[in-house]
């Protein structure tokens, strides 16, 4: 069984949507429920650069209304329902970062952070994470924060130089090798598909943590662990508990 300093070798993907709404403070409850030791969410900023838990700019796809999140103010958000989708499941209010961590502080479960890039000056997006973090005392060993946007990586490098970063690509970029010196990465975090044994190795013996996304079957990655794969985020980490321990 891992520890919770370094991320499970299985991670919920904004929790366990398979189960629960994503990124909703009840589907971190039903992860940890079900042996979740880590779970991945997504982060932008209201209009007053309160950070908030959503994996899009908008609340349209999940919510019971649509909003521009960078356009609302926190009390502009009364009566959302993120768990509109799932007509038996509870009303779940859109999440504030801060009750977040809070949450999952108490529950014990680590926090893969991921930091979307909706277009928003970077320096302010990162300091607010930062201070909620901080405001929050979420512990940093404890924590990889993990973004699409090389240049939020490079503020967090800039701001908090001892936090864990990990870069979240699509496909493998030709000088990853280079990025990953550059933002002084601790891991890459490959789409399962476009990995393969040669890639792995090459990402293995340069000192990074490799994780894949989202991969929801066991059997589809199955070798990737024995080639030194680390982990796996997805929608379904019931699947893989009965595969792998998870704290």
């Amino acid at each position: 069984m891992t520890s919770l300093n370094t991320p499970s070798r299985v991670t919920g993907h904004r929790g366990v949507p398979s189960l629960a709404p994503e990124n909703t403070l009840g589907g971190f409850r039903k992860a940890a429920e079900i042996g979740v030791g880590w779970i991945e969410l997504d982060v932008t900023l209201l209009a007053d650069g309160t950070p908030v838990v959503s994996h899009d700019a908008t609340t349209g796809r999940c919510g019971n209304r649509n909003e521009l999140l960078q356009q609302c103010l926190p009390a502009e958000l009364d009566g959302l329902n993120m768990a509109a989708r799932l007509p038996d499941w509870p009303t779940e209010p859109l999440p504030l970062l801060t009750d977040t961590l809070v949450l999952l502080h108490r529950l014990g479960l680590g926090l893969n952070l991921e930091i979307k890039d909706h277009g928003l000056p970077a320096p302010t997006l990162v300091s607010a994470v930062l201070a909620a973090l901080d405001q929050t005392a979420f512990p940093s060993e404890q924590l990889l924060i993990s973004s699409f946007s090389r240049s939020l990586l490079a503020e967090c490098q800039l701001q908090a130089p001892l936090l864990r970063r990990g870069l979240l690509v699509d496909d493998l970029p030709c000088d990853w090798h280079q990025q990953a010196q550059q933002l002084a990465l601790f891991s890459l975090h490959v789409h399962w598909r476009q990995l393969n044994y040669l890639r792995v190795q090459a990402i293995k013996q340069s000192g990074l943590k490799l994780y894949c996304w989202t991969a929801n079957e066991p059997a589809e990655i199955a070798s990737f662990w024995h080639w030194g794969l680390d982990g796996v985020i997805t929608d379904y980490p019931q699947r893989f508990n009965e595969i792998h321990d998870v704290e």
